[in-house]
C-alpha cells in the first residue's frame, strides 16, 4: 500500500506538472479578440492571404482574429500603429516585403525602430506580381510596353500601392536597368492601382497574382507578363519578364509579425498556430488556386530573410534614386 500510494502522489505530481505547463504555454493567450493589421486597402493580396490566415487561427484558438485595414504611406501609418502597439499578443501586423523598403526611403524620419520593433512571427506565403494592362492600350507584350516607353519618355504611367512598396522599388529597378523613364502614379493599396488599370486611367501596373485571379475573365484586364522564374500554372500562356527579355524576377513574402516585447510563449504559440494553418488543406487548396506558395517557416528563418531583405532592398533603393 506504501508503494501504491508513493506511486500515486508521483502520477500526480507529474500530472500537475503537464497541466501547468499546457495551461501556461501562451499563459492563458488568447484570451479576448485579437487585432491584426493590415497596412493597406482591403482586397489587396496582404489583405486577401491575412484574412485567410486570421479565418484558420479563429478556428484553431476558439477566439477571433479580426483584420483592420489601416492604410498610407506605402504601409508605413499601418506598420507604425502596429510596433507602437502594447506587446501583450492582441495587436498582431500583417507584414508584407514592402517593410524591407524603409530604411531605403524614410531612414531616421521613421518614428520607431524597423530593427527591433516588429518581431517576425512567421512568413505564411510568396506571390509573384502579373505585369496587367488595359487592353484599350494595345500592349500585346512587355516588348510592346518597352518601345513605347523608349518611344514616349515620361508618357508611360503605371501604378503601384503606394511610394516604396515592393512594387514600386521592384519597378523602379527594373526601368533603371533598361534605361527606361516612366511616370510613377502610387495609389493607397494594390486593388485601387488595379481598378486604375480596368479604368484605363494608367498604362499598367505590378498587381501580386492572389489580387487578380477571381478577375481573369475581366475583358478590361490584360496580363502580358509574370515576374516568376517559371510561368504560373494559372496563366501558363503568359511569359515571364525574363522570356520577354526583361532579366528579372521577384515574389513578394507575406507573414506575421508582433509588436517589441510581446511574450515569448505567445510568439511561439502564434508561430506554431499559424504553421498548423498552413496545413488546413482548404488553406492550401485556396493559396494555390490564388497564385500564392505555401510556406511556413520558423521564427529564426523569418527574421533571417527579413534581415537579408533589408540589406538587399535598401541599396537598391539608394542606387535607383528613390525618394520619399
Amino acid at each position: 500500500m506504501k508503494i501504491f500510494r508513493l506511486a500515486c502522489m508521483a502520477l500526480a505530481v507529474v500530472t500537475s506538472g503537464v497541466s501547468f505547463a499546457q495551461t501556461t504555454t501562451a499563459q492563458g493567450y488568447p484570451s479576448k479578440p485579437v487585432k491584426i493589421i493590415v497596412p493597406y486597402a482591403a482586397g489587396g493580396t496582404g489583405d486577401l492571404l491575412a484574412r485567410l490566415i486570421a479565418n484558420e487561427l479563429t478556428k484553431q484558438t476558439s477566439q477571433s482574429f479580426v483584420v483592420e485595414n489601416r492604410t498610407g504611406a506605402g504601409g508605413l501609418i499601418g506598420y507604425g500603429g502596429g510596433a507602437k502597439s502594447a506587446g501583450d499578443g492582441y495587436t498582431l501586423v500583417a507584414m508584407d516585403s514592402s517593410y524591407t523598403m524603409f530604411p531605403g526611403l524614410y531612414g531616421p524620419r521613421v518614428d520607431w525602430n524597423i530593427d527591433t520593433d516588429l518581431i517576425p512571427i512567421s512568413m505564411y506565403a510568396r506571390a509573384s506580381f502579373a505585369l496587367v494592362t488595359n487592353p484599350a492600350r494595345n500592349y500585346s507584350n512587355a516588348q510592346d510596353l518597352v518601345r513605347t516607353a523608349k518611344e514616349k519618355p515620361g508618357q508611360v504611367m503605371y501604378g503601384t500601392p503606394g511610394t516604396g512598396t515592393l512594387h514600386h522599388v521592384f519597378t523602379a529597378r527594373m526601368l533603371s536597368s533598361m534605361d527606361l523613364n516612366m511616370t510613377h502614379v502610387p495609389f493607397r493599396g494594390a486593388s485601387d492601382a488595379l481598378a486604375a488599370v480596368l479604368g484605363n486611367n494608367v498604362d499598367w501596373t505590378f498587381v501580386a497574382m492572389p489580387t487578380i485571379t477571381s478577375q481573369l475573365s475581366n475583358e478590361r484586364m490584360r496580363v502580358i507578363a509574370v515576374t516568376s522564374d517559371a510561368r504560373s500554372p494559372l496563366l501558363p500562356n503568359v511569359p515571364t519578364l525574363r522570356e520577354s527579355g526583361i532579366a528579372l524576377s521577384v515574389a513578394n513574402w507575406f507573414g506575421l509579425g508582433a509588436p517589441k516585447g510581446t511574450p515569448p510563449e505567445t510568439l511561439a504559440f502564434l508561430s506554431k498556430h499559424v504553421r498548423d494553418a498552413l496545413q488546413s488543406p482548404e488553406v492550401a487548396a485556396r493559396m494555390k488556386a490564388m497564385g500564392a506558395d505555401v510556406v511556413g517557416n520558423t521564427q529564426a528563418e523569418f527574421a533571417e530573410i527579413v534581415r537579408n531583405d533589408l540589406t538587399v532592398w535598401t541599396k537598391v533603393i539608394r542606387d535607383a534614386g528613390i525618394k520619399n
